[in-house]
């Protein structure tokens, strides 16, 4: 990098324009009262050559202070140098003009990195000691001159430097604070998404607890009762035994709510395992004309919360699904752990089948939920060829 980045959002830079102009002109009051001797022409030529000094020193260090490129600034210096040399040269040193360039020490402080800073600012110091001796042709008007002007540049070197490093610190902690509230900004918005995302994930939740759960026994409740009265008159005693069942279910369906609810509500667990509870559900699902198979192959494992009751559902729409379009004489459930990595289940009923494996509100809960605990659902179906699901989770 040839030089400092561009300064020019400092406020720095119009206090510098103010002291650099005050300098001048007191420079050149003093001059003019005390160097009597200065004749006309002379003081022609100094007024000019003091017009360009300043309008270079406002206007053009304006202009490189906004620029990036080194050769302006180094172009701005050697024009103000050889300006600034001519004014002590003709002056003769008249009042403070010999310290005409210090207000260029600043402006190397603002405009320059360190290397051509210092750099600089030894050009500035040789012209000084040129133009001191150009006019006095005495090195002890140049060695009485110089611890001033010396420490004069060293003042002002140090503190332009510290107000240029104290107004880069606050333009970057202004800058963070600007980041840091655009990320506090989409930090929210992000929050507000994640908000939306979790309610949607929760309703969704909640719909495949109710369809899984509370629509499973109100299916067969139904199936029960339509038992009943198709038996009614031919075989009271046995359709009191299917109102008896369907009573049972509505009991044990308001126990399923409850236990759902409380799920959602604080995450319990259920106080019986996955098999025991499938077996359970093909016992309060059994019909006439209809048996139910379980088969567990392996030795069962502990697995997690939510796979465990993800699979329980399964198969409980599963038998909801034969129970109300399978017409099927026969369901096998299997629930295999002989793969160390992997849990299996397959559900198969021997009915109808169909040529459309889609299926509505049901099937799609299921393939949420297997999908949330990262496993694979396929469906084996057709026409006459009963319906078969498989899934494989890890575990």
């Amino acid at each position: 990098m040839n030089g400092k980045q561009s300064e020019s959002e400092f406020n720095i830079t119009s206090g510098t324009d103010l002291a650099f102009a005050l300098v001048v002109l007191i420079s050149y009051f003093t001059a003019f009262t005390k160097a009597l001797e200065i004749s006309v022409f002379l003081i022609t030529v100094l007024i000019f050559l003091g017009i360009a000094y300043i309008a270079n020193g406002i206007y053009g260090f304006a202009y490189i202070n906004q620029s990036e490129n080194l050769s302006p600034k180094l172009f701005y210096f050697a024009i103000q140098l050889i300006l600034g040399g001519l004014i002590i040269f003709f002056s003769k040193g008249g009042g403070f003009n010999a310290y005409i360039l210090l207000p260029l020490a600043a402006h190397t402080a603002i405009t320059l990195n360190q290397e051509w800073m210092f750099t600089t600012n030894i050009g500035i110091f040789l012209v000084y000691v040129i133009s001191v001796i150009g006019y006095s042709n005495n090195w002890g008007a140049v060695w009485s001159g110089m611890p001033i002007f010396f420490a004069g540049q060293v003042f002002i070197l140090i503190f332009t430097q510290m107000a240029v490093t104290e107004q880069k610190g606050r333009l970057k902690m202004e800058k963070l604070a600007t980041e840091l509230s655009e990320a506090n900004k989409h930090l929210s918005e992000y929050a507000s998404q994640v908000k939306d995302l979790t309610i949607s994930q929760e309703r969704n939740r909640f719909a495949r607890e109710i369809h899984d759960g509370l629509g499973h026994y109100l299916t067969t409740i139904n199936m029960q009762i339509k038992a009943a009265q198709a038996i009614m008159k031919k075989d009271p005693k046995q359709a009191d035994s299917l109102l008896e069942k369907a009573e049972q279910l509505t009991s044990e369906a308001l126990v399923d709510v409850r236990n759902s609810v409380e799920s959602l509500r604080e995450g319990k667990d259920s106080p019986l395992s996955l098999d025991k509870r499938i077996n359970w559900l093909l016992e309060s699902s059994k019909v006439k004309n209809r048996e139910y198979f379980f088969h567990i192959l392996g030795i069962p494992r502990s697995i997690s919360s939510q796979m465990d009751v993800t699979l329980y559902r399964v198969v409980q729409e599963a038998i909801n699904n034969a129970n109300k379009h399978s017409r099927s004489s026969k369901v096998e459930v299997t629930l295999s752990y002989e793969d160390p990595g992997h849990i299996l289940l397959s559900i198969f009923d021997n009915g109808v089948g169909t040529d459309d494996p889609q299926g509505g509100f049901g099937l799609i809960g299921m393939k949420e939920r297997v999908r949330l605990i990262n496993g694979d659902m396929k469906i084996e179906t057709g026409s006459g060829k009963g319906f078969l699901i498989e899934i494989v989770v890890p575990g």
